[in-house]
This record gives C-alpha cells, structure tokens and sequence, in this order.
C-alpha cells in the first residue's frame, strides 16, 4: 500500500502545480449468447492507479496496473516529467480553481451479483433467447448480453479533496433479428441500472426478449416509410438518443473550447420552445449513468442545459470550468483509472411536459410517428445530425394507420428544438453505453414522447 497524501506532496515538490491521484479497482462479469449459444462467458479484476500533473497548462498522465508501490512513485514521477515536457510546447496556460471535497458513498443493492450463481446468470440470458424465439418462427438471429460491475474508487488532488465510492451497475441487452423473403429487420431492448441482480429480476427485464422481437417481426410487413418532411411524433428512446448525442454532446464544454459546437457563445440565448427543458442529472438514484463523484472528484449535481428553451449551462471538468471561469458540474469522467476524465454526460433526458400521447396524435392530420434508434450521425459544430429510427407509424387523421420502416430522420438541432410544440408526461429511461475519443461510460438517455411540428424523414418511398 502507498499514502496517498504523501505522493500528493511529491509531485508538487517536483514542480507540479496540480497532481490528481485515482486508485481503482473493477469487478467485471460478462455473458454473451448468440443463438442460444454461449459465446463469451467471463469475470475478472481490472486494478490500478491513474495519475495526472498539471505544469504550465499542460498535463502529464501515467497509470500503474495493479498496486506496487515503487511502480507507482515512478509513474507519479513520469507523469510530472510529461506534463513540464508539453508545457514548453504549450501556447494557451491556465491554472485550476476549484474547491476541495471530502466524502465517500456506497451504493447499496438488494442482491449482489458476486454472490448469484453463474448458472442463474446463464438461464437468465437463455430465457431471454428462448421468449424471443418463441414470438415466431421468422426471429432467426438473438443476442443477449449481460454484464454487473462492483467499482471501487478512490480520488486524491492537491486541492485537499479525497473521495471514495463504490457501486454496482448490472445491465442486459438483446438484439433481435427477424427475416422473411429477403428482408431483415431488427430491433433492441435493454434494461439496466445502479443496483444488483435485482436490477434485471424485473417483469419489465424479463420481458425484453419478447418486446425486441415482437416489433422486429411487426417491421417484417411494414411499408417503407415516404420521404419528405412531416409533422411527427418521436417516441421516448428516439427523443432520448437524439437529446444524448446530437445536443449533449454540443453541451460539453471541451468541445465548446474546442470551437466543436454549434452552441458556442450561446449560453443564455433561445435554443427551443419554452416548453423544452433539457438536464444532466447523475443524483437521480438507480440510473445506469448516476454516480457521487465524478472521476475528478467533484460532487455529482443536477443541472439545466436549456431551461424553459434556454441555454443554460454547459457540462464542465475541473479544466473546462477553470478555462471558461465557472463551477465544476461534476461530470469529469473516465472509462477507468488507465484513462484520464474528460467531460462526458451521465443521466441526459428532456423533462416531462404535461401532454398524453393521445393528445399529441389528435394534433396531426398527417404525419409520422418515429420509434426506436438503430444507428446516426452527428455533427456538433454544424449542429447536423441523421439517425435512423428501428421503424414507425404513419399518422392520419389523430390514428395511427400504417406501420412503417426504413425510417429516418435528418435535421439541425435547434431547427427540431425550435419546433417541438408538445412534450408528453410520459418519461421513460433508457440504459447504455457512449464513446467518446475510445472512452466507455455508462449514461442514461431518456424522454417522454415529443411532438414536432417539422421533421425532414429520408424513407423509401
């Protein structure tokens, strides 16, 4: 074992202005089955130390697998020897300001994976197969993953703060492919959450298998969806997808420093409707994306990107808000201790408004309703995105008539913003993974239905 404290003081007698010491250890289980067939059955412990030093506004970074305690004084050392070697190439300086926290917080969970059987895990994962092949006989392709993940975490800066957590995230996924005369349609589902096993002991967990491949089949005899723009109505999975990565991601301040976003120098401008109020929230408890402290150490806080259609605030690390002059937002994270935090998003969804789906579908003489996410693309400096949608309705007349794929979407972000004219109360959460320069962290998208008065659709048709 090492003082934490004590290296602190060595990197700042050797010349750093700032040091940030993360110890971590993760244990990872992973069950992958395709087909029925177990593909990818694993567990094992990822530990070790990442180190940072700031000298000059420039950083130095060195990680140590495992815990020797002479390997980690000579990374503490590498990482000073880095961060002075980029400083004299370094043409922008800045300092950190930030205040010191001390805490720690365990997350508590009703069954803890490490102590459920792996043969329970595995019939889990097998009936999740099973309920999907059972829909019908044209599912010919299920995947199902499962994974749980007890971390422990512990932060020391040269601020004074010290933090530890410890959580575990447990999360299921199928993917279900259905095939008929030459067309393939697929759908997804997901469960997944800060908890235990109890996590995906759910009816609602219980029944993804069956969800994905009941719309997957439902698409096998959908129409190709016309081409052109509609009014249109986004269910909570695609709202939320389209909150997550086409405006959270221009919300994060190091793309903003990086002039990577269409929201530069907008803080305090009309982005939306004042019905549109977007947030970033890793307090709320259970969410795959909740935490205490982020990877810096900094509390986790709830906070408004647009409020009432106003750009509120960005998401900021210690060095993005030392940079632009404001409060940390706690949302500094890293993969794990081999990576350094950068800004990223935790729990990102639009707040529920006070309008049924009823309602909303009563509002369109014509259009479209879009449901689901399979894949896009975005451009948060032009503000650009396109995602394609797992399939949809045809609205007429308040009903929806036709069902619908090859579904797609295309637009601005602040051109659909400006145009949501209705947000359901309907909320719903949705798990999963986002990447970001080969970074993986768990987030959570969410939304409730949303009304748009226009959306350019890309069908077949």
């Amino acid at each position: 074992m090492f003082d934490l404290e004590k290296l602190v003081e060595r990197a700042l007698d050797l010349g750093a202005e700032f040091v940030e010491i993360r110890q971590q250890k993760n244990s990872i289980n992973r069950l992958f089955v395709v087909d029925g067939v177990i593909r990818e059955l694993n567990t094992g412990i990822v530990e070790g130390v990442g180190i940072r030093a700031l000298v000059g506004g420039a950083w130095g970074f060195a990680t140590v697998h495992g815990g020797d305690a002479d390997a980690v004084k000579r990374a503490l050392e590498e990482a000073v020897r880095l961060a002075k070697a980029s400083a004299q190439m370094k043409s922008e300086k800045f300092r950190l300001e930030a205040p010191s926290h001390q805490g720690s917080w365990l997350a508590r969970v009703r069954r803890d994976p490490s102590e459920v059987d792996v043969e329970e895990k595995i019939r889990f994962a097998l009936e999740l197969n099973d309920s999907a092949k059972r829909v019908d006989p044209r599912v010919k392709n299920v995947n199902v993953a499962y994974a749980d993940t007890h971390s422990q975490e512990e932060v020391v800066n040269s601020f004074g703060t010290r933090v530890r957590q410890e959580v575990v995230r447990t999360r299921a996924a199928v993917q279900v492919f259905a095939h008929e005369a030459g067309i393939i349609e697929r759908a997804f589902e997901s469960v997944g959450g800060l908890g235990g096993f109890e996590v995906v002991e759910t009816e609602h967990a219980l029944g993804i298998g069956e969800a994905a491949a009941s719309r997957a089949v439902e698409f096998l005899s959908a129409k190709s969806a016309p081409a052109g723009p509609f009014r249109a109505i986004l269910d909570p999975k695609l709202a939320g997808v389209f909150i997550h990565e086409a405006f959270g991601h221009a919300c994060e301040a190091d793309e903003v420093l990086a002039k990577m976003s269409v929201l530069e120098g907008k803080i305090g401008t009309r982005v939306g409707r004042e019905i549109v109020n977007v947030v970033d929230d890793p307090t709320i408890p259970g969410l795959y994306g909740s935490y205490a402290y982020d990877s810096e150490g900094s509390p986790a806080k709830k906070k408004y990107l647009v409020k009432e259609g106003t750009l509120n605030s960005f998401m900021h690390n210690l060095e993005t808000s030392s940079r632009m002059g404001v409060s940390p937002t706690g949302n500094g994270r890293a993969t794990d201790y081999s990576y350094p935090p950068m800004v990223r998003m935790s729990n990102t969804f639009i707040e529920p408004g006070d309008w049924t789906l009823e309602e909303m579908l009563s509002e369109v003489k014509e259009g479209i309703y879009a449901e689901g996410s399979l894949y896009g693309y975005t451009d948060p400096a032009k503000g650009e995105f396109v995602f394609k949608a797992e399939g949809g309705w045809l609205i007429k007349n308040g009903e929806l008539v036709e069902r619908l794929r090859e579904v797609a979407i295309t637009g601005t972000i602040l051109e659909i913003l400006h145009n949501i004219s209705a947000v359901g109360r309907d909320l719903v959460y949705d798990p999963g993974v986002c990447g970001k320069f080969g970074q993986w962290v768990p987030v959570t998208t969410g939304s409730p239905h949303v009304l748009v008065d226009r959306v350019v659709f890309g069908g077949m048709r």
